[in-house]
């Protein structure tokens, strides 16, 4: 809407057609807009007939004391934060700036790529497809390292736990799943209608993984000094207890799965667990396994 009120200040009158073909939207989303802006108090019209078009009355101007100096900000930094994930090209951050009277607000850098720069992924396809509702295609490798094609209707990207997913209906189990941006491989969009049960998935508030429901399993691990930076990462501050050696003992619940193995090994020797019996005698079989395989 500021946009559209930046295009409809700079010409005298534009059609909902060059506006929705501008914007990237419907002439329906146009209109509503129009209403929108309307209702919030800015004198904007619509002319139909030939030589019709949306225009804002001529006396109107747009006052930066509209919004206070605070709200400008909040506006610029949500807009660079969008431009920065990909999501945005920043072409209404530049021109909001420059109304503003504001310069660059440079406040956080997002990157979907990995330290190799060899992984990406394109933000800005996840956010046509989710803003447009179109159908998804993409390949995807599960925990077993399976690679699947997969077709869904998405939602919404989501940040979770240090890592983005993907908020998705898939269309083959006809339910809402979750699919980390890391294993999510070849996006492309494709032709598909959303049926109506993900438009109603689409409204609820609370998205949910595909861990398993609680009961947790209890864990105690200690973990040497030199390993503080890894275990401030993995492991919740409460959960932590420094001992006099410098030492870290680890008191926490965890939801079941072989992922945890693999990140009590990814700490070598500097590691061990106390509880429960029955994830001590799986990291000694999983270390046995790896000398076996170097003995080889």
């Amino acid at each position: 809407m500021f946009e559209m009120l930046y295009m409809l200040l700079e010409r005298d009158r534009m059609t909902a057609q060059e506006l929705a073909q501008r914007l990237e939207v419907s002439v329906r989303t146009v209109y509503r807009d129009v209403q929108a802006l309307s209702e919030a108090g800015v004198p904007v019209y619509a002319d139909r007939g030939k030589g019709g078009g949306i225009a804002i009355l001529p006396s109107f101007k747009l006052s930066k004391s509209l919004l206070s100096e605070a709200e400008r900000r909040s506006i610029l930094a949500s807009l660079q934060a969008a431009a920065q994930s990909g999501a945005e090209d920043g072409a209404v951050l530049r021109k909001l700036r420059a109304f503003f009277g504001t310069g660059a607000c440079d406040w956080v850098q997002i990157d979907f790529a990995d330290w190799s720069g060899t992984q990406d992924h394109d933000v800005a396809l996840l956010k046509e497809a989710i803003l447009s509702s179109r159908v998804l295609a993409f390949d995807y490798y599960g925990e077993s390292s399976e690679r699947t094609g997969r077709m869904v209707c998405p939602l919404r990207l989501w940040f979770k736990g240090q890592a983005w997913y993907l908020r998705a209906y898939c269309l083959a189990r006809r339910a809402v799943r979750t699919f980390k941006l890391s294993r999510l491989k070849r996006p492309r969009i494709v032709p598909g209608a959303f049926p109506p049960e993900s438009l109603d998935a689409r409204a609820q508030d609370e998205p949910r993984t595909n861990w398993p429901e609680p009961p947790f399993v209890h864990l105690r691990m200690l973990a040497d000094a030199c390993m503080a930076y890894r275990v401030f990462d993995d492991f919740a501050e409460s959960a932590i207890t420094r001992r006099e050696d410098g030492s870290f003992l680890i008191d926490t619940r965890f939801p079941p799965g072989a992922w945890i193995v693999s990140i009590i090994l990814s700490y070598g020797p500097h590691a061990q667990v106390l509880e429960p019996p029955e994830l001590r005698e799986e990291i000694q079989k999983a270390a046995e396994n790896l000398l076996a395989r170097y003995n080889t």
